[in-house]
């Protein structure tokens, strides 16, 4: 296959992805902007999406501050979260014992809602940053630690039996049989941690922060000022939406082989 043919089916593919969702944002934005204009919707109520943009525009300085900080401490807790659920998870795969004594308490955590503990957290570690990384570090650990888990103990029992007649060590297994083979669940599990720790940054940031997005949005519905609190939603979307494409991206980057295998 030459190397423009293969332009043109990437070109293809990107455009089959990329049309159809920016075709019904533009629709579903027109039809709400008809509404607010047509039904005479109060301001307050519902704001049309150009208040909603021109508020960004206005305010661009103060939101993008806030942004940021919002984007720190979700990454930040991305990868304390994920990074310790994958290390458990190597820890249960190579202990039954272990699993057995403490994947039930992972499973106890998952069942408190952020919203309960967020106070708690603020206590012990202030309205710092600290607390939203803790807060999306936690609300990011279950997703993997289970999708991972299950995908180092998926190894068929054929494979683990000629790494063994090849007497390979028990991290070289870990490394070059678990590892790839749980990549694919590793990666789903990473995908929903990636809107889930903004989700727990915004959470943290609304009890108890001066600055970032959650603040934001709190201040302004105390205010009732509908055309900020949309901005500051629009924007933590945003930051959602890019942290999962850029965790997709990587994900297609370090799972082309598995994509090959498939096709």
């Amino acid at each position: 296959m030459g190397g423009n043919e293969k332009n043109r089916m990437r070109v293809s593919r990107v455009t089959k992805d990329v049309i159809p969702p920016i075709l019904v944002c533009i629709a579903v934005l027109g039809l709400w902007e008809l509404i607010v204009r047509v039904a005479h919707v109060p301001n307050y109520l519902l704001p049309a999406p150009s208040q909603i943009f021109a508020e960004i525009v206005k305010t661009i300085l103060p939101l993008l501050k806030d942004t940021a900080v919002t984007m720190l401490e979700s990454v930040l807790g991305f990868i304390v979260g994920s990074g310790l659920a994958v290390g458990v998870s190597v820890i249960f795969t190579h202990s039954k014992l272990m699993e057995r004594s403490f994947y039930p308490y992972a499973i106890a955590l998952k069942t408190i809602p952020i919203i309960a503990i967020a106070p708690l957290l603020i206590l012990w570690f202030g309205n710092g940053i600290p607390a939203k990384v803790v807060m999306a570090a936690l609300i990011c650990f279950f997703p993997v630690i289970v999708n991972t888990t299950k995908g180092l103990q998926s190894v068929s029992p054929a494979a683990l039996d000629l790494f063994g007649s090849l007497s390979a060590s028990r991290w070289q297994v870990l490394w070059k049989l678990r590892f790839p083979m749980a990549l694919p669940y590793i990666f789903s599990a990473l995908k929903i941690s990636a809107t889930l720790a903004v989700i727990g940054a915004i959470v943290g940031e609304m009890a108890g922060a001066n600055i970032g997005l959650g603040y934001t949005i709190l201040i302004a519905s105390y205010y009732i000022d509908t055309n900020m609190l949309f901005a500051a939603i629009v924007l933590a979307s945003l930051v959602g939406v890019a942290f999962f494409g850029l965790v997709a991206l990587i994900e297609k980057r370090a799972l082309y082989w598995h994509d090959a295998t498939l096709a």
